[in-house]
């Protein structure tokens, strides 16, 4: 569970807070040794520091600041389940990770199966590293990486808006517990590998993948508007 950064994000505290607790979130994995964040230039983690402001500032102009701050996890927590359905594993080193690997339907052992899934689901990667599985995997890593950070900084939002640590963790946690199973489920079946689900249980869990997807509507044009935002915004100072 995302621990509230120190500063707090509940309501009494104003936008201010949260605000604060974004900037110090964001500023703690850029300068991670274990986060691929922390490689990237000064201009990149600018960037993002921008981005997710602009995102919570538009968050905060809707109509409902919650379902709109939702719909964005919804989106950001299915882009990080593709590539974090080969990281959650009993040994990963988030809890986080380590939790979903113990889900019905995730496996925690589906990087295993990375020879015979990349030429599949990572054919360009393959292709741009001359079929060297370990750059494949740095860049599952950091596609993984970044996805988590968006993930994480609108679960903040959340925390921020509901004025409540704990639910707003149990909302992340119940999509990552869909779309990482989701997903290693579409993975095995693109690749031909042994199915977890039966076709009753993937059936009902496709619907209910449908109908979030349909909540979240399109959230292409949401990325548009917060690189919109970020790009009329003052340049953070990252020290």
């Amino acid at each position: 569970m995302l621990r509230v950064i120190e500063g707090g994000v509940g309501g009494q505290n104003g936008n201010a807070g949260v605000e604060q607790a974004i900037s110090n979130y964001l500023q703690d994995r850029f300068s991670s040794d274990n986060s691929p964040m922390a490689r990237l230039d000064r201009w990149s983690q600018q960037r993002i520091v921008l981005e997710n402001l602009a995102k919570l500032a538009l968050a905060l102009e809707s109509e409902d600041p919650v379902e709109h701050c939702y719909q964005n996890l919804i989106r950001e927590i299915d882009t990080e389940a593709e590539t974090g359905i080969f990281l959650a594993t009993p040994a990963a080193n988030a809890a986080q990770l380590r939790r979903l690997a113990g889900e019905t339907g995730v496996s925690g052992r589906l990087y295993q199966q990375l020879p015979r899934i990349a030429p599949v689901l990572f054919a360009d990667e393959l292709e741009h590293s001359s079929e060297n599985l370990d750059l494949v995997w740095v860049s599952i890593e950091a596609r993984y990486d970044r996805a988590n950070l968006d993930a994480e900084v609108s679960e903040l939002i959340l925390m921020h808006l509901l004025d409540a640590e704990e639910t707003a963790a149990d909302m992340s946690d119940a999509l990552r517990a869909m779309l990482y199973t989701f997903h290693e489920d579409l993975a095995r079946r693109r690749c031909d590998l042994p199915c977890l689900l039966n076709e009753r249980a993937r059936g009902h869990l496709v619907n209910i993948i449908t109908e979030l997807f349909e909540r979240s509507g399109d959230y292409s044009s949401r990325v548009t508007d917060i690189c919109t935002r970020a790009g009329t915004a003052s340049v953070p100072v990252i020290t």
